[in-house]
């Protein structure tokens, strides 16, 4: 016996119903969005459609935010499944402002990001712009030469050098913690309170029957707190214990910006002052990848892994480790 009640009729009708788009959808089952946000990294686009947000995967492409993207459709749901590129892509070279130099490369700001990019050809200046090559996702991958013509979203006055709302500044950071592991016994287990290093000073090496010695310095995140677009310079004095020994001090970025547990873990490229005799002080510039590392918060702290046996002062016996920074910033 047949069911005809209108329940039924119902359901037996929406089972013969095409499950497709219906007849208002772009029938070529592409439709557009707005473009809100690029994720590179993760080869994905957010997009504006149909009333609502959502990240989709996308096929690589010069996508920008605001701008139009086309977005792919499921043939059964009608459901956003893929970003197949943007209506109008980006060109491969855009103009952007610089606001640092120094190493070969430079700092640019474009589309609201700052990156540091290799520039070998060229002379460039901060607040300048500059002519910058674009990989296939937009993001910019090397500089290829200075520009008259301000960079679209540069400020006001910008270009050519004059009149930029990026202002260069100085700040004096303090460390706010020092110390040093020794190998086996802890923290401040080694010559605390001689030669005029202070209570927690900062030893390197092994000798003497220390054991390794691995120093630190902690600045917590008083450098990334600067907000800084670039930083130029960070440079810094040690100043060497009077024990009838000479040493380099070699130091290497920390991401701890406090004491931790055990020996501080270190990476990345390394500073040193060269040979400081017994008593006296050396002076510490850090490379341009150690400060990017400071500015961006991935690096916190300083640790000392020299081979050369040395004790320097800690905190609290200037100016032993604090740090001059030199840094650009928005006015």
């Amino acid at each position: 016996m047949n069911d005809i009640s209108p329940l039924n009729l119902k359901g037996l009708i929406k089972q013969a119903t095409a499950q497709g788009p219906g007849i208002a959808d772009d029938t070529a089952l592409v439709v557009t969005g707005e473009v809100l946000q690029v994720d590179a990294a993760g080869g994905r686009v957010r997009v504006s459609i149909r009333g609502g947000t959502v990240w989709l995967p996308a096929i690589a492409a010069r996508y920008s935010a605001s701008s139009l993207a086309r977005v792919l459709l499921d043939p059964t749901s009608a459901r956003p499944v893929l970003i197949v590129g943007p209506v109008q892509p980006r060109l491969p070279a855009e103009l952007g402002t610089v606001t640092a130099t120094g190493g070969g490369s430079v700092t640019v700001s474009i589309g609201g990001a700052t990156v540091t990019i290799p520039a070998p050809l060229g002379t460039y200046t901060v607040g300048q712009s500059a002519w910058l090559m674009l990989d296939t996702w937009g993001t910019p991958v090397l500089a290829m030469g200075p520009s008259t013509t301000p960079a679209p979203d540069a400020p006001a006055g910008g270009g050519g050098g004059g009149g930029s709302d990026i202002v260069t500044a100085t700040a004096t950071i303090s460390p706010q913690v020092t110390g040093t592991y020794r190998a086996g016994k802890g923290w401040d287990q080694w010559n605390p309170d001689r030669y005029g290093l202070g209570k927690t000073p900062v030893y390197q090496g092994n000798a003497y029957g220390s054991g390794a010695l691995v120093g630190f310095i902690g600045y917590g995140n008083q450098i990334v707190n600067l907000g800084a677009l670039s930083i130029t310079a960070i440079t810094s004095t040690a100043k060497k214990g009077a024990d009838g020994n000479s040493a380099a001090l070699v130091v290497q970025g920390s991401a701890s910006g406090t004491r931790p547990g055990g020996a501080p873990a270190s990476t990345g490229e390394t500073a040193s002052t060269g040979s400081v005799a017994s008593g006296g002080t050396g002076a510490l510039a850090l490379t341009a990848a150690m400060r990017e590392a400071f500015r961006t918060g991935a690096a916190k702290g300083l640790a000392a892994i020299g081979s050369q046996y040395g004790g320097f002062a800690g905190a609290g016996v200037p100016p032993s480790f604090v740090l001059k920074v030199t840094y650009t910033k928005n006015a």
